[in-house]
């Protein structure tokens, strides 16, 4: 059986999710704030019936292994992976939104959901976890009780680790940056010099990036 990061990776690449440009200043930024050079748009695997089938497959093995009562996805690109993954497992569902809405009942976490509710949350992408870890307080805020999170993709940055830590939250990816990359390079999306550049911005990505 193909490793599940690698089969991840392998999709992602092939759908041209994942894009690199090693200009500097580098071109893209994350919503943490961060610049890097490369781009992973686990959004446009939603578009294929197949990619999007092996990705719950993979989460659904995951979640079959904890506890919780409610998928909860997070806005917006958690949104579809949960309802895939609620349906699939006949699972209550909500979503959580970045911030309470302005008008009508001024909800930030959108279904029902019961004081002491056990929530797994899903994400698509994890930097810094910023999203996710804004979605999770926000369901603690409410009643809710996380203690998980399963993503597709995590550039894997020490500064996830610890805010996810400080949260008590375990992360559940299905692929890491340094799957994603070996895979990258084997099949000649990137160079070995390049590679060795993505490699010297993850340690730091804020000091590499302000110092180019």
């Amino acid at each position: 059986m193909i490793k599940t990061s690698r089969r991840v990776a392998e999709m992602l690449l092939d759908i041209k999710a994942v894009t690199f440009s090693f200009t500097k200043p580098y071109l893209y930024t994350f919503v943490s704030g961060i610049k890097g050079p490369m781009y992973c748009d686990n959004r446009r695997l939603i578009s294929y019936p197949n990619k999007r089938r092996v990705v719950v497959d993979n989460v659904v093995q995951i979640a079959k292994k904890l506890d919780f009562d409610i998928v909860g996805g997070v806005s917006t690109a958690g949104i579809p992976w949960a309802a895939l993954i609620a349906e699939r497992l006949n699972k209550p569902m909500i979503y959580i939104r970045p911030e309470a809405k302005g008008y009508g009942k001024k909800r930030q976490v959108e279904g029902d959901m019961k004081k002491d509710d056990r929530v797994l949350v899903i994400e698509d992408l994890v930097s810094t976890g910023s999203s996710a870890i804004s979605a999770i307080k926000a369901v603690r805020r409410n009643g809710g009780k996380v203690s998980d999170c399963i993503f597709i993709f995590t550039y894997d940055l020490d500064a996830a680790r610890r805010n996810f830590q400080r949260i008590r939250c375990k992360m559940h990816p299905l692929l890491i940056f340094s799957d994603l990359i070996e895979v990258a390079v084997e099949r000649n999306y990137i160079s070995k010099k390049e590679k060795e550049e993505l490699l010297e911005w993850h340690k730091d990505p804020k000091k590499y990036w302000t110092s180019i």
